[in-house]
């Protein structure tokens, strides 16, 4: 039986998607904020919020890999996958390490990332919706003050936002016509992002498990297309574990911080959350510790205290993974946060929700491929420690939910009162 979504361009509505006029006011406010922060903000501002990942960078181009997260000379480093570090690296290279040549290039390729997220978005919720929901979807992401601001954090948070909603494109593109090098691109298209945020595991799983799902529903299944995707992946994404096995003497899979990051959610005095200052980066006996015991046996050390504080209060756990889960879909924490940030949270959250019990009664495969990456993606910050910026790097989806929810509303209202009015 062939399930009931849009693989092709929605042709229910005669509104035109306005690709070009959204994407200038993308460009725009992105450059005016750009010149602002630029203006008002030394170098050391934006590399400080980060500085491991600088420092991976800046070991890249002395030729020593990803090493020293930290500072010092601690050695390889798995701490974060090499996706991100190593476009950092070229950066130096070409700029200099810590320079404002170097912030504007990276800032600029992060706006760049934004902008071309952007034009993903109005052409998924055009393919799954309309142009309505395309064009609203696309003004949400083109003009939202939390969505402005992303790309000035020193991290892959937009290339991740980015890599997930192209995933999903490049599904429904695949389950249209599943011919092999589709397979192969959306397979290739995973492990890439898996190296830039493996933290997108669950998320990037779920799409192509319903890409397979719907290729198969579609008459159109090609026993060889799941392979030739997870093979496309792993040769992508294997260069990681090799790496780490030979540079660490141990396997890596992904990253191996868990731990640490188990530990700074739900150590004795957490309050859910995470705490700057017991970082090793500005916390001189966490860093002795860590240089102490190498990377491995530090977060080994953590995961195991982690794992003592829970059991010996596991009420105190469910309490704060409920506060966790709470801050994770308002942006209400115990830490300082833009009134902007929260509230255009709180906004797309809610009217997700609503576009996605809308679109779950009348196109539940479309609402599985939304609203599957939304359950599975948060699950490792519900227990660990939530941040607005781990929300943001899914926000395409419920901005996409939440242009379908004002368009479906409206049509409703509209119906409602074109009704005869009983005198």
């Amino acid at each position: 039986m062939k399930l009931d979504t849009p693989t092709e361009p929605s042709t229910r509505d005669n509104t035109k998607l306005h690709i070009a006029p959204v994407l200038a006011i993308a460009l725009l406010a992105r450059i005016t904020v750009l010149t602002m922060v630029i203006r008002s903000t030394p170098p050391i501002w934006f590399f400080g919020q980060a500085t491991e990942l600088a420092a991976l960078a800046r070991s890249v181009t002395l030729g020593q890999g990803l090493s020293s997260p930290f500072g010092g000379s601690t050695g390889p480093s798995a701490f974060l996958t090499p996706g991100y570090p190593l476009l950092v690296a070229a950066i130096f290279r070409v700029f200099g390490s810590y320079t404002r040549a170097s912030e504007v290039a990276l800032v600029a390729i992060q706006e760049l990332f934004g902008v071309t997220t952007v034009l993903v978005i109005m052409l998924v919720a055009r393919r799954l919706f309309g142009s309505k929901e395309g064009n609203i979807a696309g003004i949400l992401w083109a003009i939202s003050p939390a969505v402005l601001w992303l790309p000035l954090v020193f991290w892959e948070s937009s290339l991740s936002a980015l890599a997930l909603i192209t995933t999903i494109y490049l599904g429904l593109l695949c389950v249209n016509r599943p011919v092999a090098w589709h397979w192969f691109t959306i397979g290739a298209c995973t492990g890439l992002t898996l190296l830039v945020n493996p933290s997108l595991l669950l998320a990037m799983v779920s799409i192509i498990v319903w890409i397979g799902w719907m290729a198969y529903g579609a008459s159109a299944w090609r026993r060889s297309g799941p392979l030739i995707a997870i093979l496309a992946c792993i040769l992508v994404f294997s260069l990681w574990p090799i790496r780490n096995l030979s540079s660490m003497h141990a396997f890596v899979l992904l990253r191996p911080n868990i731990g640490y990051e188990l530990w700074q959610g739900n150590r004795p005095g957490s309050n859910g959350f995470f705490s700057v200052p017991l970082h090793p980066n500005v916390n001189k006996s966490e860093f002795e510790r860590y240089a102490s015991l190498g990377e491995l046996g530090y977060m080994r050390e953590k995961s195991a205290l982690a794992r003592v504080a829970i059991q010996a209060d596991p009420e105190r756990f469910i309490r704060l993974t409920c506060k966790r889960t709470f801050s994770f879909w308002t942006g209400i924490s115990n830490l300082p946060s833009s009134l902007l940030v929260v509230g255009y949270i709180l906004f797309t959250t809610l009217l997700g929700v609503v576009g996605f019990v809308l679109l779950l009664k009348h196109n539940y495969p479309t609402a599985l491929l939304l609203g599957l990456p939304l359950l599975l993606f948060p699950l490792p910050y519900y227990v660990t420690h939530p941040d607005a910026r781990f929300r943001l790097v899914i926000d395409p989806i419920p901005a996409i939910l939440t242009a379908h929810a004002l368009v479906e509303l409206n049509n409703r209202l509209r119906r409602v009162n074109a009704l005869p009015q009983k005198g």
